[in-house]
């Protein structure tokens, strides 16, 4: 029984001391979470502070809250109530010397970072919000603490009454140590079972978050690229109208048909430049298998895959253009991916409650679907991997979803999901106006 005793003993301590270092890293590793995240909001917010400041001297005519500038990573842009409890002495001299003061609410997942902007009326405060899921992992760090500590308080207690406990005959504690290590055992296997949960979230918030940096640099690079092609197409546009004056009728017909597909391209550019800087999606219903037969085609005609199209009529809602560019993208990806002999099945149509676009094709396939969501992931030479992910942003903007997988018969399918109906409410500016009234 001795021997028995001196190890639980020994174990209780070892247990003991691996709690109280892992306590000990856990809340060094929060206190390092808490200090990143305050020096990336405010480096975030510094290089917004220019186009904040414009539209903080814009806005103050305009009483109460108003979302009408693209801040992201934030959430929310609001000029605070100057009564606001937030606006501290300190913080107002913080604010008045040019510091930007970062407010974090980690219980309410939610952080804020003021500042000062001087404008004709007098020096007014900005508050910039971000309560996105990745700004603060407070409730499962929480969980964790309370579980290494409570497993630390079993430890402390199973070794006192080990400890302290008077010796007897070896068959009356035999029971009670056999209760205590089962016990602990349970507590370890819960505790490394947190952990691992813990983990997998960490992993997933961090993917998402490289997600969202490199959405935004390829949004900035498409931008200033379609910036420039839109210069291109106003110089063929001037020339294509010379070309209408022609006394030749094959010429002025070509020209004609040049006017109205550089007309059609710099909608589209527009269309996308505005929905780069602003996200804005309007909903309004239409002819699904209309707008799908369009894609069907231009990319038959582009690429030398059979496409072959299947759907019922359906009326559907959501920002056609958008939709169109986002199942445009899905095709070509598809058609991209076969042989020259190559076949690429579209299927679409909508159920009770969602409309759906299906893309088969039996092509290699793709090795690994989540990384191809992923921009700049490309498994073709030459691709910039950015048709999918998107492809994805559009469809994540109408709540819908984006599934890759392997085609049971060989190849990819890939299905495009959203409402068929407009939500209560929209994302982005679309929500803002609602909220504004503007």
């Amino acid at each position: 029984m001795r021997s028995a005793r001196v190890t639980l003993l020994f174990a209780a301590s070892l247990l003991a001391v691996a709690e109280v270092v892992s306590l000990s890293l856990l809340l060094s590793d929060l206190g390092e979470q808490q200090g990143s995240r305050v020096r990336t909001a405010v480096e975030q917010a510094g290089i917004l502070l220019p186009k904040i400041a414009d539209w903080v001297r814009n806005r103050v005519s305009v009483p109460g809250p108003a979302i009408d500038l693209a801040v992201e990573p934030f959430d929310h842009l609001t000029i605070e109530d100057p009564q606001s409890p937030v606006l501290t002495p300190q913080t107002r001299n913080k604010l008045d010397s040019g510091e930007l003061v970062v407010i974090s609410r980690a219980s309410e997942r939610e952080l804020s970072v003021l500042g000062l902007v001087h404008t004709p009326v007098g020096p007014q405060v900005f508050r910039l919000d971000d309560s996105s899921t990745t700004v603060s992992r407070f409730a499962t760090d929480r969980t964790l603490i309370a579980q290494h500590a409570l497993i630390l308080l079993a430890a402390l207690v199973g070794f006192s009454l080990v400890g302290f406990a008077r010796e007897g005959p070896s068959s009356d504690g035999a029971p009670a140590v056999r209760a205590y290590e089962e016990a602990m055992l349970r507590l370890r296997v819960r505790d490394d079972e947190r952990r691992a949960a813990f983990e997998r979230e960490k992993n997933a918030l961090n993917s998402v978050l490289r997600d969202r940096e490199a959405m935004a640099r390829a949004g900035e690079l498409t931008a200033g690229i379609v910036h420039e092609v839109r210069n291109s197409m106003g110089a063929i546009a001037v020339q294509a109208k010379f070309a209408e004056a022609a006394s030749e009728a094959r010429v002025r017909q070509g020209a004609l048909a040049i006017a109205d597909e550089v007309r059609t391209l710099q909608s589209v550019m527009t269309r996308f430049l505005d929905f780069i800087r602003n996200e804005e999606v309007r909903f309004a219903e239409f002819d699904l298998g209309r707008m799908v037969a369009r894609v069907v085609a231009r990319e038959s005609a582009n690429h030398h895959a059979q496409v072959s199209i299947e759907g019922s009529d359906s009326r559907v809602a959501g920002d056609e253009d958008l939709l169109e560019r986002a199942i445009e993208n899905v095709v070509r990806n598809a058609c991209q991916a076969v042989d020259e002999s190559g076949q690429v099945w579209v299927k679409f149509g909508a159920d009770s409650s969602h409309a759906f676009v299906i893309v088969d094709d039996d092509g290699p396939g793709i090795r690994d679907p989540e990384r191809a969501l992923r921009p700049f992931e490309s498994e073709r030479a030459g691709g910039l991997g950015l048709g999918l992910p998107l492809a994805l942003k559009i469809l994540s903007l109408h709540h819908g979803t984006l599934d890759i997988g392997p085609r049971p018969e060989g190849g990819t399918q890939t299905l495009c999901r959203w409402p068929k109906i407009e939500p209560a409410a929209t994302t982005g500016n679309a929500i803002a106006a609602a909220k504004t009234g503007n």
